[in-house]
């Protein structure tokens, strides 16, 4: 029978490796780290919970030009259950120029439901032909 001999383990400390003792955290820089993750928690709730500070961006739904005077522009603006809804309805021309503007007011709807727009239907009165229209923008008064 042959026998089988085991060569002793290879020992770090003759080839240069020696092990580091495990650094833990002192209980200071505990302290400071969970009072700044409490911190960032907070500011990123209060900027998540915060009223907006602009509405929804209004969606056009259809348009139709009546005549060279006259577009009818259908919206759906997301009305507020705090503030009124101030929007801009507009119609341009082939140019994107302004041709029909006007303003229009969504209020204040307790009942409102923030994922459900409201359809808004419009005839703006326009200086020439128009191309198209839209909303334009919308604001909290």
């Amino acid at each position: 029978m042959t026998e089988v001999t085991v060569a002793p383990p290879l020992h770090d400390d003759r080839y240069g490796r020696t092990r580091r003792p495990k650094r833990e955290l002192s209980r200071r820089a505990k302290v400071i780290g969970v009072i700044v993750l409490a911190a960032v928690v907070a500011v990123i709730a209060v900027w998540a919970f915060s009223p907006q500070a602009s509405p929804t961006t209004p969606r056009t739904l259809d348009y139709s030009v009546v005549d060279d005077s006259s577009t009818r522009v259908s919206v759906g603006i997301f009305p507020d259950q705090e503030r009124d809804v101030h929007c801009i309805i507009q119609a341009t021309n082939e140019q994107e120029a302004v041709v029909g503007f006007t303003e229009v007011t969504v209020p204040t709807d307790p009942n409102a439901d923030p994922n459900s727009p409201k359809r808004v239907d419009v005839d703006l009165a326009t200086t020439q032909l128009a191309a198209s229209g839209h909303a334009e923008s919308c604001w909290f008064e």
